[in-house]
């Protein structure tokens, strides 16, 4: 006979081994059999990380989503080319009885048998016999893979419960165990004030890949990854849980929900979190493509004459038949000044300014006591929340008093979680670090700082003028700029 061995190797969480056994086992068990009796084997086909219980909905019915592997399988038996298909187990065929239909279906079109190492005799699906033998395993592995969903469900409930992190592998700013990874930690709490504070996620990432602060994985910061690392509740203490629903075409979708405070440190406030994921989310925000900002002061300073902003453009030509960089108010070229002299001295006003920012309270009394009463809140609403379900459950309320319930406390919910955000943005601060070492944190004609150089300038000056040089006056001096100094 004309064996075709076939290996799978199911999906399995990561670092845990296949209950199937790795395929080169699979493999060589099958070749003993088919050594043993007598079968030439005409293909070997393996399969990894594929599942025999999967299925996609075609014109509304339910079907195998089986690999490539077995649908090379199914092809080889249907040209002739096979009489038997060999595996190490049964359950490495088939694993529900809507398989086994399958199965018994191409038996009888083409009266291929089925064997395994790991069982006694050749499987004959055209006998009631074989049949009956498939159907029982088919039944006993569709009730193995359905308790095991059971008892999967019930885990992830009882961590739910708990407030215990479980996490398939270790998440970017901590450690498996929930505890902090410092490094990583801090880069994320700043990159979130930096966000918020204006950075682009390209410079971030870009800051992260030079300091080789990469993914827990190994791989470089993009900005599309990036920001799906800041917004993952997971960093304010929020706990998730995800599950696949189906929906009535058939397609699965992955949905997402908070279910509570876990019970690790978080990196940052939720009322951070939330101020982030609502300026990434904001559909308004100009993301400017990723490209590199030229200008340190282009849209920034204003022109004391119209209000109107500057923006960066070229001289003519001097003596010497060279060009240099200016600013040009963009409402009528009320005013012009050289743009390097402009830049330089604006960026040491705002270092002389960085002793007192550093040493200004980032938060007062008033804004603390108000986060706390929200949070408490935020804790009430989600409790009431809760408790409709379970009087819901027990029969106490009707389904359309709860459904009423749940919308007010969603719409409380959401009302407080907006302030818990609006909170947090007013708080943000850029850290400006070091004094000693701010004049090379600030290098405004690196292309890669600039972003960040910008952000600063913002938040420490209020406002920035420039002021008319008066007629034939050449260069710049210190009274052609007026700053306008935040409050630290």
């Amino acid at each position: 006979m004309r064996a075709i061995i076939y290996a799978r190797l199911s999906p399995t969480p990561r670092g845990e081994e296949s209950k199937g056994g790795n395929l080169t086992q699979q493999v060589e068990l099958s070749q003993v059999l088919c050594d043993r009796n007598g079968w030439t084997v005409v293909e070997v086909i393996t399969e990894k990380d594929s599942s025999a219980s999967k299925f996609r909905v075609v014109e509304g019915r339910k079907v195998s989503a089986r690999g490539e592997g077995w649908r090379r399988v199914v092809e080889l038996v249907r040209t002739g080319t096979a009489d038997v298909v060999v595996a190490r187990h049964y359950d490495r065929l088939y694993r529900t009885t809507r398989d086994l239909v399958e199965l018994v279906d191409l038996a009888e079109e083409t009266g291929v048998h089925l064997a395994a190492a790991q069982a006694q005799g050749v499987l004959d699906l055209a006998t009631p016999s074989g049949r009956l033998a498939a159907r029982i395993g088919a039944a006993v592995a569709e009730n193995e893979t359905e308790m095991r969903v059971e008892r999967q469900v019930l885990g992830h409930q009882r961590r739910r419960e708990s407030g215990r992190p479980f996490w398939s592998t270790r998440p970017f700013g901590f450690e498996r165990d929930g505890t902090h990874r410092d490094e990583e930690a801090e880069a994320l709490r700043r990159a979130y004030r930096d966000v918020l504070a204006g950075v682009s996620l390209w410079s971030i990432a870009k800051d992260w890949n030079a300091r080789e602060l990469l993914s827990p994985h190994g791989k470089e910061w993009r900005s599309s990854n990036l920001r799906g690392v800041l917004l993952k509740p997971r960093n304010a203490g929020i706990q998730t849980y995800s599950q696949w629903v189906e929906k009535p075409d058939g397609r699965r979708v992955r949905v997402t929900e908070e279910t509570g405070t876990g019970n690790w440190e978080p990196i940052v406030s939720e009322g951070m979190f939330r101020a982030l994921a609502r300026y990434l989310s904001d559909p308004e925000r100009n993301t400017g493509g990723g490209g590199k900002r030229k200008a340190l002061l282009s849209g920034v300073v204003r022109c004391s004459k119209c209000q109107a902003v500057v923006t960066q453009g070229w001289s003519r030509k001097d003596a010497a038949g060279e060009r240099y960089r200016i600013y040009t108010c963009s409402g009528g070229r009320c005013i012009t000044c050289p743009a390097d002299p402009l830049d330089s001295y604006v960026v040491r006003q705002v270092i002389s300014r960085a002793e007192e920012w550093n040493q200004a309270p980032a938060t007062d009394a008033a804004d603390e006591e108000c986060e706390a009463e929200l949070l408490a809140e935020e804790v009430a609403t989600s409790e009431r929340r809760t408790a409709l379900a379970e009087m819901f459950a027990v029969g106490d309320i009707d389904a359309s008093t709860m459904r009423a319930g749940i919308g007010r406390c969603d719409a409380d919910l959401a009302k407080v979680r907006t302030e818990l955000a609006d909170l947090a943005a007013k708080r943000v601060r850029v850290d400006l670090g070091d004094v000693e070492y701010l004049w090379e944190e600030l290098d405004y004609e690196d292309p890669d700082r600039i972003d960040y150089v910008r952000t600063v300038v913002m938040q420490v000056c209020e406002l920035v003028e420039l002021m008319p040089r008066g007629r034939g006056v050449r260069g710049f001096k210190a009274d052609h700029c007026r700053i306008t100094f935040r409050n630290p």
